[in-house]
């Protein structure tokens, strides 16, 4: 099964941070987000990867390439104008090969296995047109509902029910943007422009009785659309790594290619990537993320924060995020 991840929204939501970067990029534990899905992607023997680019798209393509160093196959769909997750999908199918395909957004983090995703896809009914990754909705007034009955068919979106009679009590659940679309429902999409999966396929499939199925997760999930979510993404996976079970590498502890001065004091818990550098007697921690390229400076105290690639933390930092081009409050 083929994969395309969504990573050309304008990350407008994380103000500064998203003006720096792409959102599909801001650093997780010193990784940046999308390589968790990659290497999600990966671990479930899932290869051949398209990733649509918009804001900032060079600096996702220049991370990436062509996937090799993932073990996948990657190629790009750029959008010059944002087409929306309909618009995005329609405009990548020159590149998708024939089946179902696995829709995931760059920007999460989730303890998932995508390969349980695609077997219950596989095991479903031979007339359910996707699949759609859901979680018990933490704010129904905030968040668009999606109905799901006690046989696991979705029968309503955002408060519109379909043609369908539900099988016992109907719970509201909350879509966790990953999906796999079969490409009968891709067929209902327009051919060009701006468009929204759900209104423009999902919607007009449920008023004409078609099946939908639900997949129910329960562990570890976060979208960094904010900069108080980034921030506490960060550190709920330094307090807890065992939240996600695949990652692309260590979330805790002191890269060998890190530089500490002998002088400076490290609080757990923390992440130092390859080429983090703390300076004379700063004293970094607890729950602090310095990427590769970031810099605690000479007598700095930091703590509760995330130093980006470029970035230098100087004086008192507490609940920021600290960039090349400055430095964010996000708690």
């Amino acid at each position: 099964m083929q994969v395309m991840i969504l990573a050309a929204g304008k990350s407008t939501r994380l103000g500064p941070l998203g003006a720096a970067r792409p959102k599909p990029l801001g650093p997780i534990c010193g990784y940046p987000a999308i390589t968790f899905g990659l290497t999600g992607c990966a671990a479930a023997g899932l290869r051949d990867v398209v990733i649509n680019l918009h804001h900032h798209g060079e600096q996702i393509r220049e991370l990436i390439g062509d996937g090799a160093a993932f073990g996948l196959r990657v190629q790009y769909s750029d959008e010059p104008e944002l087409l929306g997750t309909g618009g995005g999908l329609a405009a990548a199918r020159r590149l998708f090969i024939p089946g179902p395909l696995l829709v995931m957004n760059g920007k999460v983090v989730a303890n998932l296995s995508l390969g349980q995703v695609v077997a219950a896809h596989r095991s479903a009914p031979p007339s359910t047109l996707a699949t759609m990754v859901l979680r018990p909705n933490p704010n129904p007034g905030a968040f668009p509902p999606v109905s799901l009955d006690e046989a696991d068919r979705v029968v309503g979106l955002r408060g519109k029910r379909g043609d369908v009679t539900a099988f016992g009590t109907v719970s509201d659940m909350m879509f966790a943007g990953m999906h796999v679309l079969e490409p009968a429902l891709l067929d209902r999409l327009p051919g060009t422009g701006e468009s929204d999966v759900i209104t423009a396929a999902y919607q007009p499939a449920l008023a004409d009785r078609g099946r939908v199925q639900g997949f129910v997760m329960s562990g570890y999930f976060e979208e960094h659309s904010t900069p108080e979510r980034y921030l506490a993404g960060n550190l709920a996976l330094l307090r807890r790594p065992g939240l996600v079970a695949t990652a692309p590498g260590p979330l805790t502890g002191v890269d060998p290619g890190a530089r500490v001065d002998a002088t400076a004091t490290l609080r757990p818990p923390l992440r130092l990537g390859a080429g983090a550098v703390v300076e004379a007697g700063a004293v970094v921690g607890p729950d602090v993320v310095v990427s590769g390229g970031g810099i605690v400076a000479a007598g700095a105290q930091i703590t509760r924060s995330v130093v980006w690639p470029g970035g230098v933390a100087r004086g008192q930092v507490a609940d920021a995020v600290v960039m090349e081009e400055g430095l964010v409050q996000a708690g």
